[in-house]
């Protein structure tokens, strides 16, 4: 099943393949300084690919009106770069073994070489994006960045299960993962030379499908696996992330179970993670889950009725439907 998805996903971008190709040339190219411990801390997360959603979603946003402009690939490799600090510095935070079948940056090197790392691959990925002489990219880019780090602060204020809700979920999401989605798709329409009111559709067409993604990624976080076996599951629970799952099963149960759950959050364990998911999986939070996902995934396409059919709006609609169809 594993290999079936990926040769979908592979499917999916196969028109802009070169380009993705030239992203991965561009991140080593860009990521290289000659000095051994930060080359192989930076380039750590990239070792595996990775699927480079956000690096296509700027491509294909580009070429929905027209060809693809040049020098796509240089704002893309910069988004990807951006996207990888944040990961690095995600792992820190929540104290992460794994990150796509490998050691995290910070296991495998300490936090302090994490941290550093994290910061030069955040200022390298800014310094890219005023580097391609379209100073329109670079406050489109970093203020992505500092929501995401907003993001941050916002799910530690809100992390307690006593302060949490669906509304606080969905607000770090937006912060965390949509906002950055969405300035993907902006940045991909606004190098093509697209007009305002098109940015404008890109970029809340990238905010729904942003929204899908994690709701689909934290919802995999319950599901029976067998797709990837490197996925880390239990990484949210563990580390204290209440996510939707877990809140729309709190919002479904009896007075007990809720007195339950709430002891659970406030001490999680793998024993208690694993009553958790049997709680999940018995009920009908994955169906809800998903059809939350699917309800943004729905909205997020008619948008791109504003677009004449293309090779590329197919491919993006596709890569759309792929973010709640996917098992890893």
């Amino acid at each position: 099943m594993q290999k079936t998805e990926k040769l979908n996903l592979q499917k999916i971008v196969e028109p802009i393949k070169g380009y993705l190709e030239e992203v991965n040339e561009e991140i080593e190219k860009r990521l290289y300084t000659g000095i051994d411990l930060v080359d192989e801390c930076a380039l750590h997360l990239f070792k595996r690919g990775g699927k480079k959603i956000r690096a296509s979603l700027i491509i294909l946003s580009s070429g929905l009106k027209d060809q693809i402009p040049e020098n796509i690939t240089t704002i893309a490799a910069a988004a990807e770069i951006v996207h990888a600090a944040t990961l690095v510095h995600d792992d820190i935070i929540d104290k992460s073994s794994l990150r796509r079948g490998e050691l995290t940056v910070s296991n495998k090197w300490g936090n302090k070489i994490a941290v550093l790392a994290g910061d030069f691959m955040y200022t390298r990925a800014l310094e890219i994006a005023v580097g391609v002489d379209r100073y329109d990219m670079f406050p489109i880019l970093s203020s992505a960045s500092q929501d995401m780090i907003l993001g941050e602060l916002y799910q530690i204020q809100y992390s307690d299960i006593d302060l949490i809700n669906i509304q606080h979920y969905l607000n770090i999401i937006e912060l965390k993962t949509a906002r950055f989605m969405a300035a993907c798709a902006k940045l991909g329409s606004v190098i093509a030379g697209m007009s305002n009111s098109e940015s404008d559709i890109m970029y809340d067409f990238g905010l729904k499908i942003g929204f899908a993604f994690q709701i689909i990624d934290d919802t995999l976080d319950y599901m029976d696996n067998f797709d990837n076996p490197e996925k880390d599951t239990a990484s949210d629970f563990l580390s204290g992330k209440i996510t939707l799952p877990y809140l729309r099963l709190l919002e479904k149960s009896s007075s007990y179970e809720k007195d339950q759950l709430t002891e659970y959050a406030r001490c999680p364990k793998h024993e208690s993670f694993a009553i958790v998911k049997k709680m999940i999986q018995s009920s009908n939070t994955f169906e809800y889950c998903i059809e939350v996902a699917r309800e943004y995934v729905r909205d997020a396409v008619s948008l791109l009725d504003a677009f004449p059919s293309s090779i590329y709006k197919e491919s993006i609609i596709n890569l759309t439907t792929f973010m709640i169809e996917r098992r890893y």
